[in-house]
């Protein structure tokens, strides 16, 4: 007997064995106990989730010779040969490859005919978001106002291509991703039922890289069983999927904490020579800091999809790191994983994206937004003093000082201090002033063009104090700037 592939040989054969989609399998139980069946049903969600696993299901479940039934049995002539894809009221289709307008007219004809076998005749039309417009403009009227005896089951993937129209005509059901412990669970049933010997950390691993998804998990499986024989270990997984162990993640997070670039170094050499996926690698790595990331936030335990020992490791670890410093490392190995997919050398982007996460200048608690915006102040008020320097060098006539945007006009925290020296302006003496306005009508004017070339200058020399605060890594600050459109905008004697 030829081979059969796990994901076909333990295909859910009823309700009850669908993994991780409960709320749409309550609902559609109680819709057969009460009679109320629709006569379109929409399924859609991610690959491997039960789509059509489950049409098959309400298929044989209204079909079956002892129903309609929540529970069809799988031993009359109807459910096996629904099971075998042979029964002539129960037709799927691959709207991928039947898509066109005569596909659906077929289909139309045929639908008015009653079912040759069973109690409905049930479309089961898979990818349906591939039909054209013109076939969905064929299927309006029928899918809204099918025979009586018509079921249509659409899946798809992508709702979001269908019509508004299609999809006012349906029944919804959205599957959504299953949880890592359950797919562990549904794959160690299958291992006890295979008799392989599988580490629960291995399955884990496993359930981790499908996703969400039922069927690629069991695909890693099988691949997985082919790999180990009688036994699998959790290093077998590892070196099938060319992923590292959670204790090299455990230990680079330890290391960030302790700010040790060169052990990281070391981890990475070990990770590069031992032939590891680096773009996986890195994946993994953004996941861990993610799930830290989770516990910080006390976010639910549900969304953190890992194992119940894991979640504890993690929790321990959490202890050592705050949100924005988790926050950074995530930006850091995002752009770093970007990067990675275009360059020769992504062994590089990696290594200087780690050592990036042991700078302590970007964990330095003491260093808030407050204390940079000081720096600011500061620097602003410095070079204010240089170009009154400079003004007066140029202009002694006038000895004319630039003046600092004030202290209160830059929003701060209440705490935040004031510079220890105000700037002030510097008038002309009295009497010199009332000598220059007697010289000459045209002296303010020639004052008014003075200024104007003055600030002039300073908004010349802006994008240097911009460039310097770069320079310097003062990001925060200099956004502050660039957002609030700070520049020099008046000069005043």
């Amino acid at each position: 007997m030829p081979y059969v592939a796990l994901y076909r040989k333990y295909r859910p054969g009823d309700f009850d064995e669908i993994v991780g989609q409960k709320a749409i399998v309550t609902t559609l139980k109680n819709q057969i106990k009460s009679g109320k069946i629709g006569h379109a049903y929409l399924f859609c969600g991610m690959r491997g989730t039960g789509k059509t696993t489950t049409a098959r299901i309400l298929a044989k479940a209204l079909n079956c010779e002892k129903g309609p039934t929540v529970k069809p049995c799988n031993e009359c002539d109807h459910c096996k040969a629904i099971n075998s894809g042979s029964m002539i009221d129960v037709i799927e289709m691959d709207a991928a490859s039947n898509r066109g307008i005569d596909d659906i007219r077929d289909l139309r004809e045929k639908a008015n005919f009653p079912p040759s076998e069973g109690r409905f005749k049930i479309y089961i039309i898979d990818e349906v978001h591939m039909l054209t417009t013109e076939a969905f403009n064929a299927l309006l009227k029928t899918l809204e106002e099918p025979p009586r005896h018509v079921v249509f089951i659409l899946a798809t993937t992508e709702p979001n291509k269908l019509l508004p129209t299609i999809l006012s005509r349906c029944m919804r059901f959205d599957f959504h991703r299953v949880s890592i412990e359950e797919i562990v669970k549904h794959m160690s049933e299958i291992a006890n039922d295979c008799g392989v010997d599988v580490e629960d950390k291995a399955l884990a691993k496993l359930a981790a890289v499908s996703q969400g998804s039922v069927r690629d998990a069991l695909s890693l499986l099988d691949k997985a069983f082919a790999f180990g024989v009688d036994k699998l270990s959790y290093e077998d997984v590892l070196e099938l999927l060319g992923a590292v162990s959670r204790d090299v993640l455990y230990n680079i997070s330890e290391a960030v904490v302790k700010k040790d670039a060169a052990h990281i170094m070391q981890i990475i050499d070990e990770v590069a020579s031992s032939g590891k996926d680096l773009s996986r690698f890195i994946d993994d790595l953004t996941e861990h800091f993610r799930n830290i990331l989770m516990i910080c936030i006390n976010a639910d335990r549900d969304i953190i999809d890992v194992i119940d020992e894991e979640y504890t490791i993690l929790q321990s670890i959490a202890k050592n790191f705050t949100k924005e410093r988790l926050l950074t490392a995530i930006d850091i190995l995002n752009d770093a994983s970007n990067d990675m997919k275009w360059l020769s050398q992504p062994r590089v982007v990696l290594e200087s994206a780690m050592v990036k996460l042991t700078l302590p200048e970007l964990w330095n608690k003491d260093e808030g937004y407050i204390s940079r915006i000081q720096v600011l102040e500061q620097k602003v008020s410095d070079l204010a003093r240089n170009i009154g320097h400079i003004s007066n060098v140029s202009s002694t006539k006038d000895n004319i000082i630039l003046t600092a945007p004030s202290v209160n006009q830059i929003p701060t925290s209440k705490n935040l201090e004031k510079p220890d020296k105000d700037i002030k302006t510097v008038k002309p003496d009295k009497n010199e002033y009332t000598e220059n306005k007697d010289t000459d009508s045209n002296g303010a004017d020639a004052e008014q063009i003075d200024d104007d070339q003055q600030l002039k200058k300073l908004n010349e020399l802006w994008p240097e104090v911009l460039n310097e605060l770069g320079k310097q890594k003062k990001m925060a600050l200099l956004n502050f700037i660039k957002v609030g459109q700070v520049t020099p905008c008046d000069i005043k004697l």
